[in-house]
C-alpha cells in the first residue's frame, strides 16, 4: 500500500467528514503490529465538542469491532477498511479486542485534544525557558480576565487624573456620536482584540506607550486636519470665485453638482462628490435651458475646476483618513490600558490566559528543529490529525 506524506480531505457539514477521519485513524491503529501505535497519534481539533465526539466515535467503532455482530455503522466502517488494508474482519475483530484494552489501561495517551490543550501541553515542557513558575495556572476564562481588568481601570477613575481624563473623553466622543455614555461595553469590545492573535503584531507596536504619549499623538493628529481643512477650504473657495467671476450660478450646471459642491467645500464641509467629474466631462456640464454664453462660459472654465476637484480629492482623502484615525485613538490607548492591567493581574494571579500560549510558544521554539521539540515533550508522534484545518491561524501553523 503506498503512503503519502499529507492527506487533505476537503469536506463541508454532513458529507463524512467524520467518518473519514475515523477511518483513517483506525487504519493506522490496526495496521500497526503494537497494540499502542495510537500513542504516536496526535490528533488535534478546536473545541472540547469536537474532541468528544472524535472520541466517542474512535472507541464505540473499536467496541463494536470488538463484538461478534457491529451495528450498521460500525459496519459501513469495517467493510471499509477491509477494502482499503489487508485485514480481514477476524484480525479486525482480534485486533481491536486488545486495542480497546490498552486504551482503558493507558487512557491519558489516548491523544486526542483540542489545539489549545495541546499548546498547554507544549509550554508545560518549557516552563524553565519562558521564565513561568512551574505551579502557572491556565484561564480558559478570557471574558472574565478582561473583565476583570476593565473594572480595575474604571475604578480608578477619579484618582489617576490621566485616565480620568481619558474616559471622559471617550464617553464625549460617544455622546457626540449618538451613543450610549456608558463605556465599560465599548471597552470591552475592543480589548477583545487582545485575544485574537492576528492582532498581535500591531498591538505589540503599542505595548510600552503610555496614555500621555496617545495624548500627544491625538494632539499631533487634530493639528494635521486642521491643516488638511483650511487647504481644502481655501481650494474650494478658489473653484467657487471662479464659477462668480464667470457670471455663473447653480442652474447654470447640470443638477447644481459642481456649484453645490464646491459651495459646501467653502463653507467647511469637507468631503468627496465622485460624481462631480461626471458633471464636468464635456456634453454634461450644464442645465440644457441655459443661454449659449453661459453653455460656452462653462465649458471655458471646466478644465480649472477638474483640476480644483483633483487637488481636493487628494487633501479629502488624507483628511478623512486622519478624521478616521482620530476617532480610534481614545479606544486604542484605551486598550493598551487594559493590556498593562490584564498582565499585572496574571501576573499577580499566577495565570496565563490561553490566548497568549500560542504567542509565548511561537517566540521561543520558532527557530528550534522539530526534534528538539520532541524531546523536550518526552513524546514520538508519527501521525498528526488536524481537524477543521481552515481554522488554523498562521501562528498555530507554525
Amino acid at each position: 500500500m503506498d503512503k503519502v506524506a499529507f492527506s487533505i480531505y476537503d469536506a463541508s457539514a454532513g458529507s463524512g467528514k467524520t467518518f473519514t477521519l475515523v477511518k483513517e485513524y483506525l487504519k493506522i491503529i490496526l495496521t500497526s503490529p503494537r497494540e499502542d501505535a495510537y500513542k504516536s497519534i496526535l490528533a488535534i481539533t478546536f473545541t472540547n465538542k469536537a474532541v468528544g465526539e472524535m472520541k466517542s466515535r474512535v472507541l464505540d467503532t473499536l467496541s463494536e469491532f470488538a463484538k461478534e455482530e457491529p451495528n450498521a455503522k460500525a459496519m459501513k466502517v469495517l467493510e471499509a477498511l477491509v477494502e482499503e488494508t489487508a485485514l480481514d474482519k477476524k484480525a479486525i475483530h482480534s485486533k481491536s479486542k486488545a486495542i480497546i484494552r490498552n486504551i482503558i489501561h493507558n487512557y491519558a495517551a489516548f491523544d486526542i485534544s483540542t489545539i489549545d490543550k495541546f499548546t498547554h501541553k507544549v509550554i508545560r515542557t518549557f516552563a524553565h525557558d519562558l521564565n513561568l513558575p512551574s505551579t502557572f495556572e491556565v484561564s480558559l476564562e478570557t471574558e472574565s480576565l478582561l473583565q476583570e481588568a476593565i473594572d480595575a481601570i474604571i475604578a480608578e477613575a477619579g484618582t489617576d487624573e490621566t485616565l480620568t481624563k481619558l474616559l471622559v473623553d471617550f464617553t464625549l466622543e460617544k455622546t457626540d456620536d449618538d451613543k450610549s455614555w456608558d463605556v465599560t461595553r465599548d471597552i470591552k469590545e475592543v480589548s477583545k482584540l487582545l485575544n485574537k492573535e492576528n492582532n498581535r503584531n500591531e498591538l505589540e507596536h503599542f505595548k510600552n506607550k503610555q496614555i500621555p504619549e496617545f495624548v500627544e499623538l491625538k494632539k499631533t493628529v487634530r493639528d494635521k486636519i486642521k491643516v488638511l481643512e483650511k487647504e481644502s477650504v481655501e481650494i474650494g473657495t478658489q473653484a467657487f470665485q471662479l464659477i462668480l467671476d464667470n457670471q455663473l450660478d447653480k442652474k447654470s450646471f447640470n443638477r447644481g453638482t459642481v456649484y453645490a459642491y464646491f459651495e459646501k467645500i467653502k463653507a467647511g464641509d469637507v468631503s468627496l462628490n465622485d460624481s462631480v467629474i461626471g458633471y464636468l466631462t464635456e456634453g454634461n456640464r450644464y442645465a440644457k435651458s441655459i443661454p449659449e454664453s453661459q453653455k460656452m462660459a462653462v465649458d471655458a472654465i471646466a478644465s480649472q475646476l477638474l483640476t480644483f476637484y483633483s487637488d481636493l480629492e487628494t487633501l479629502v482623502k488624507e483628511y478623512l483618513l486622519y478624521h478616521a484615525f482620530l476617532k480610534n485613538i481614545t479606544p486604542l490607548s484605551l486598550l493598551n490600558r487594559v493590556s498593562q492591567e490584564l498582565h499585572k493581574i496574571q501576573e499577580e494571579q499566577n495565570i496565563l490566559s490561553i490566548s497568549e500560549f500560542n504567542t509565548i510558544i511561537h517566540n521561543e521554539i520558532q527557530n528550534q528543529p522539530a526534534p528538539f521539540i520532541y524531546e523536550r515533550m518526552g513524546e514520538r508522534y508519527r501521525h498528526f490529525f488536524i481537524d477543521e484545518f481552515q481554522d488554523t491561524s498562521q501562528m498555530q501553523w507554525e
